[in-house]
């Protein structure tokens, strides 16, 4: 499986990866990202891809609306 490192593995929108953009480190290193979030990336994307800032932000703003709403298109099993 083939995984475009600057495509978030939840909603699949751009999530603005600096690695890819710039050399140096990416916006994300700076924040904290819930250990519950990253538990919904399925397996083989995790640390292959960022998971984007808006998810980040919507999951924690409310975790259960976002899980109910992405899980399903990300459960690939």
């Amino acid at each position: 499986m083939r995984v475009d490192p600057t495509i978030c593995p939840i909603c699949k929108g751009d999530n603005n990866c600096g690695l890819h953009a710039d050399p140096g480190p990416c916006w994300c290193v700076d924040v904290e990202i819930p250990a519950a979030l990253i538990d919904l990336v399925p397996p083989e994307l995790k640390r292959k891809a960022c998971i984007c800032l808006s998810c980040i932000e919507a999951f924690r703003e409310d975790p259960e609306l976002f899980a109910a709403r992405y899980c399903q298109k990300i459960d690939m099993s």
